[in-house]
């Protein structure tokens, strides 16, 4: 395809500025060699040569810049062009000055050794600046938007001139530094040759728990939380310290900028995770450290639990002795804001009660729900191991009390006759919300249209119920 060449509108006015300046310039020309006025020629000549001249060099440098350099995609240093612009000038000068007054600079250039010593010596430090600031430009180690490392500072490159490079910090601070010490130190660039790197972090956790499982945790929350998965996230056991197993996790990470951020949201959700999990982070066993209780009265605790299950209108069948030991059954896991607590299509068979904080329901990525304390979800899984029909997120940190088959297998198995109460009320709630998700009344059917229904599903979910748990 061929590429057009667009100027902007400051471009064009500037274009028309240098237009103007040259019509200037060759009217006044015309206007010195027709009338002669009473001033000296020479001078006369002189501005109009330099006026005209850097009109023109500039209507060129534009086009050329424009129509080559840009198309062709070459990649032109800066300082590259402002070195040719200035000896362009000077040759112009120097010519100017050799036709209207006769002056030859050229013995000077030729005989300026004494020149360039004393120069040399009164501005060491300078020279030293602009010729690291010529190999920077050559040698291109870094670029613009580039993230380097120049000792121990960190830092976006905003600008590379002849004196300096600038770079803007983490801090947001506005670093020049010499090109000089530039040269003179290692530089880490941390964009080439590809801005694909690994960011390396620690964290500790408990001897009880099997490192496979560690591993498991952390990657999952790795592969949860960053969304850039460039490569597969590595997790590796480092060292076997006092108090705990420390591991390494190696995340890939595409823009250097987010370092701070992406290990800030990893390092947060792992508390969660591992809290969850039961994987503890240990302090240091050098000096006796007394735990405090988490729960701090268990009774307390089982009776708070025990009131949430017998709220529930699918528990209500069973006695409250049964209720209690359903009670008894249900783990605590904590997560945080944010974190996803399953999603739809996932394979499941645990029920959820909100202990504290609020999760939100969606299905196909709309939210239809906020439940908070006291409320439950997941049922349909417990009961027939049926795939999740929507997504649950955790909208503040909260505490989720899990009931899963494996233990809820006993109760079911001992009470088998529930089954059939249970699936009624399952049944019940099913058709409420397919109405409320159609937006049907329940005036719409009629009481026998009902009736057939409510039985014929009923039927199915007695026998999923029956199949799931393996019961005869």
């Amino acid at each position: 395809m061929e590429m057009k060449t667009k100027i902007k509108p400051g471009q064009s006015t500037s274009l028309i500025f240098y237009a103007l300046l040259i019509v200037f310039a060759a009217s006044l020309a015309v206007y010195v060699h027709l009338n002669k006025p009473p001033i000296d020629i020479n001078v006369t000549n002189s501005f109009v040569y330099g006026v005209l001249f850097y009109g023109v060099f500039k209507i060129a440098d534009y086009f050329f810049s424009k129509l080559y350099i840009e198309k062709e995609k070459i990649a032109v240093p800066k300082l590259i062009h402002d070195i040719v612009t200035a000896i362009i000038y000077a040759i112009a000068l120097f010519a100017i000055l050799k036709i209207q007054f006769g002056i030859d600079l050229t013995p000077i250039i030729t005989t300026s050794a004494v020149f360039s010593m004393v120069i040399g010596l009164a501005l060491p430090e300078t020279l030293t600046n602009l010729t690291a600031g010529v190999v920077l430009h050559i040698e291109t180690p870094f670029r613009i938007n580039d993230w380097i490392r120049v000792k121990d500072t960190d830092g976006k490159v905003v600008e590379i001139n002849w004196r300096t490079t600038k770079l803007l910090t983490r801090a947001n601070d506005y670093l020049v530094i010499p090109n000089g010490n530039i040269i003179k130190d290692t530089i880490l660039s941390v964009n080439y040759p590809s801005p694909d790197q690994i960011m390396s972090l620690f964290v500790g956790a408990d001897y009880d728990t099997p490192p496979n499982k560690v591993k498991q945790v952390i990657e999952s929350v790795c592969l949860k939380t960053y969304a850039e998965k460039i490569r597969p996230p590595e997790v590796r056991v480092v060292k076997y310290n006092d108090s705990s197993i420390e591991y390494e996790i190696r995340v890939w990470i595409n823009d250097y900028g987010l370092k701070p951020h992406i290990a800030n949201v990893i390092m947060t959700k792992l508390w969660y995770a591992f809290k969850r999990e039961g994987i503890r982070m240990p302090f240091p066993v050098r000096d006796v450290y007394c735990h405090p209780v988490t729960t701090v009265d268990t009774n307390e605790e089982m009776h708070q639990n025990y009131s949430a299950i017998k709220r529930i209108e699918f528990f209500s069948v069973f006695t409250e002795d049964v209720q209690r030991e359903i009670a008894s059954l249900l783990a605590q896991k904590h997560y945080g804001k944010g974190e996803s607590i399953f999603e739809e299509g996932d394979e499941g068979d645990s029920f959820y009660v909100i202990r504290r904080g609020r999760v939100s329901v969606t299905v196909a990525g709309n939210e239809v729900a906020v439940l908070k304390r006291g409320d439950f979800f997941g049922e349909i899984s417990l009961f027939t191991g049926c795939i999740r029909t929507a997504s649950v997120t955790a909208k503040d940190d909260a505490l989720i009390l899990v009931l899963d088959k494996e233990g809820f297998s006993k109760i079911i198995m001992e009470n088998q006759s529930a089954v059939d109460a249970i699936s009624a009320i399952i049944t019940r709630r099913e058709i409420e919300n397919e109405q409320l998700a159609q937006k049907i009344s329940a005036q719409a059917l009629s009481e026998e249209q009902f009736n057939a229904q409510f039985a014929n599903k009923k039927s199915k979910m007695f026998c999923k119920i029956m199949e799931f748990f393996n019961l005869s």
